[in-house]
């Protein structure tokens, strides 16, 4: 494994600068690992052999495959029964683009392209590699950027109080004005020794300095950032379609999303707060009708009812309400005289079943 993946349980953002490819597992039975993809191959299975391994009966021992090439990884079916889902799109190869979800049995993940730039530091530190601040920012120590004193140590730097022809001056004059405008950023957006605003555990942020959480990217972004705003409504939208579709957890999750980035915002609010309600409603309606049906011994209308449960939070096996479901669904089968997980809540496809 150590060859093509580094796993990890750590979200935040990698330091070394260049671009990384991520999974980052969202449910399911290694729910919280973060999974970076190094190697040409990476196989996804529950066998010993593959370079991730899930530990799910609805997964084959190897279930699908990323390849590297032209800079992106393709996700591709390597023939498993339940086959792979990308965007709610049963498919057989796609290459991948930053953000989307691939469904593997009941895990989740999310796949992102992290492209980590230069910091402000070593950006200044490369421009002036002289200077006594660019040795302390080589050796680690947290500097301050005086703004008053820089042009005078990169004039001290570059010397260009000398004698030089026309088109040297106009370069360094035009260095200078690059590294003073790259300076006035750094001390604006982080440069000074307060610390930058973080993405709390109750999802709050400081207002005036937004942060975005992109399942552990943090993004430093205005409130009418053209970038945020077009996540922030991908994530709405993407949300009400679940919602309209009856998938009330996966459009809680797009609302809880929606939230880390704009935490006061009345849309996604209202959406996780109907979502969370209509779920809680369709459970409960199907509990208690399949209790009912239970009393009555109408088990085959019983079964329905608690297999409508099941389906309802079916990526979600530790919801005790599943549970419960379960657990009344064995009650089913042993009144009946059948045997243990005989009674299936979900259609079992073949290898060859189309979509």
């Amino acid at each position: 494994m150590a060859a093509n993946v580094r796993v990890t349980t750590e979200l935040k953002s990698p330091s070394e600068v260049g671009v990384h490819y991520r999974l980052l597992c969202m449910t399911g039975p290694n729910k919280g690992n973060v999974y970076y993809l190094t190697g040409k191959r990476v196989v996804i299975g529950r066998g010993e052999t593959a370079d991730i391994q899930i530990v799910d009966a609805k997964i084959s021992r190897e279930h699908g495959e990323l390849s590297f090439s032209e800079n992106a990884y393709t996700i591709t079916d390597l023939g498993a029964q339940n086959g792979i889902i990308v965007n709610d799109t049963k498919i057989k190869q796609k290459k991948l683009n930053d953000g989307e979800k691939i469904v593997i049995g009941q895990t989740v993940f999310k796949y992102n392209v992290i492209n980590v730039a230069q910091s402000m530091e070593m950006l200044i530190a490369e421009a002036t590699p002289d200077s006594a601040m660019a040795k302390e920012i080589k050796r680690g120590v947290k500097v301050k950027v005086p703004l008053k004193n820089l042009k005078n140590e990169v004039e001290e730097n570059y010397k260009i109080d000398k004698p030089v022809n026309a088109n040297a001056t106009s370069k360094s004059k035009f260095l200078i004005f690059g590294i003073i405008l790259i300076a006035i950023v750094f001390i604006f957006l982080g440069g000074d020794d307060k610390p930058a605003a973080t993405v709390k555990a109750t999802g709050k942020v400081n207002p005036t300095d937004l942060e975005i959480f992109n399942e552990s990217v943090i993004v430093k972004a205005t409130a009418d950032d053209p970038e945020t705003k077009k996540k922030l409504d991908a994530l709405i939208h993407s949300g009400r379609r679940e919602f309209r579709e009856g998938n009330y957890f996966r459009a809680m999750e797009e609302f809880r999303l929606a939230l880390l980035i704009s935490p006061n915002n009345g849309q996604a609010s209202f959406y996780l707060s109907k979502a969370k309600q209509r779920l809680d409603d369709e459970i409960k309606k199907n509990f208690e009708k399949g209790a009912q049906e239970q009393d009555a011994k109408k088990y085959q209308s019983a079964i329905v009812s608690f297999c409508s449960v099941v389906q309802l939070i079916k990526e979600y096996p530790d919801d005790e309400r599943y549970k419960t479901a379960m657990t009344n669904l064995s009650a089913i089968e042993s009144a009946l005289g059948m045997e243990k997980g005989e009674i299936k809540c979900f259609e079992e496809k073949s290898a060859n079943s189309g979509n």
